[in-house]
């Protein structure tokens, strides 16, 4: 009898000390991941916050076990997704505010022993060079969660820490794929023209990437210009190249917003107004990102030159973007048109 009670007294003594040693392991409760990008930030936005597109890109280690489900998709406050793996019983986001650059979630963990909510904190920051994903992690671990850390080693919030690390860098790819679509078409022969370019001119090499950072703070100086003057916009950004047809080794181009009719401009600002012809143009155009805009003229000057047209060599070329990076941010959805001046057969 006494074996037996001593045997009790011991084991509760084990648990007594087990319980007060269990209490006292530090597990950590923030964690913090800063996932840099050349890429823009917004770009990621757009999918963390749609909970739908975590099939395709955001996974624990652990193989699933069940197909995901997306709870009250038109609610973003209260959208929800729920699965399940080797290792979790339940696996459950949910979106709990949006922001222009930040989405607060709440991730719920739950195995056969322990539960965890996981508070996640994304900020979105872009820049000319790299944008940074930053991630705020914050949990607070409960008893059964540090038991279950002392005999696993490590704790539902590290394994969400290296998930979404994995995770971030599974949906670059995927990002990158997405916007490197790009498809260019010639369309044919085209009579257009007869509007005038409010511009300011600059010159380069023909390096696209040059010419387009040059031109960036030019357009955006007409169009503060007319939006001051309320002149209304006829046509939208575009460059026009002053000696595209010279061997020179530097490219003139004018870049501006297009207007219906000529307008008066004070002798104060750095902007002039030229016309542009009316007259047929050979238009190719470019759907996606402007890294093929090089790719877009080579294909157009062949394409003439097989059609046996003829360049009108007292005119000049000029891109329209038609979609530009002010109305889209996925490269992939870009619009340019370029025409080259082409003699009447």
């Amino acid at each position: 009898m006494k074996f037996f009670k001593y045997l009790f007294f011991l084991i509760v003594l084990v648990f007594v000390v087990g319980s007060l040693y269990i209490a006292t392991i530090s597990v950590p409760g923030e964690k913090s991941i800063n996932f840099e990008t050349p890429l823009k930030a917004e770009l990621f936005q757009i999918k963390i916050k749609d909970l739908s597109t975590y099939e395709a890109w955001f996974s624990f280690p652990e193989k699933s076990t069940s197909e995901p489900r997306l709870s009250n998709p038109e609610d973003f406050e209260n959208t929800t997704l729920s699965w399940q793996n080797q290792t979790f019983e339940a696996i459950n986001f949910q979106n709990k505010r949006l922001t222009e650059d930040s989405i607060i979630q709440q991730l719920v963990l739950k195995t056969w022993l322990s539960s965890s909510e996981i508070d996640i904190n994304w900020t979105f920051v872009s820049s000319e060079e790299n944008s940074i994903i930053a991630v705020q992690l914050n949990s607070d671990a409960s008893f059964l969660q540090k038991t279950e850390y002392l005999f696993k080693g490590e704790s539902h919030l590290e394994i969400t820490e290296n998930a979404i690390k994995e995770s971030l860098k599974t949906l670059e790819e995927s990002i990158l794929k997405e916007i490197s679509v790009y498809e260019i078409s010639p369309i044919g022969k085209v009579d257009t023209g007869g509007f005038y370019l409010l511009h300011a001119t600059s010159a380069a090499r023909l390096n696209f990437e040059s010419i387009l950072q040059k031109s960036r703070p030019i357009f955006e100086s007409v169009e503060n210009f007319m939006e001051e003057q309320q002149f209304d916009e006829y046509k939208g950004r575009i460059i026009l190249f002053e000696n595209f047809f010279d061997d020179a080794s530097s490219v003139i181009f004018s870049s501006g917003i297009g207007t219906e009719n000529p307008v008066a401009i004070p002798d104060y600002f750095e902007i002039l107004s030229k016309p542009i012809p009316r007259s047929l143009y050979f238009k190719t155009q470019l759907r996606g990102d402007y890294i093929n805009l090089k790719q877009l003229l080579s294909i157009s000057e062949s394409v003439i030159e097989k059609r046996d047209l003829s360049v009108n060599r007292f005119l000049k070329p000029f891109l329209e973007f038609e979609i530009d990076d002010t109305d889209t941010i996925n490269p992939a959805e870009l619009v340019t048109n370029l025409y080259i001046p082409i003699l009447v057969d």
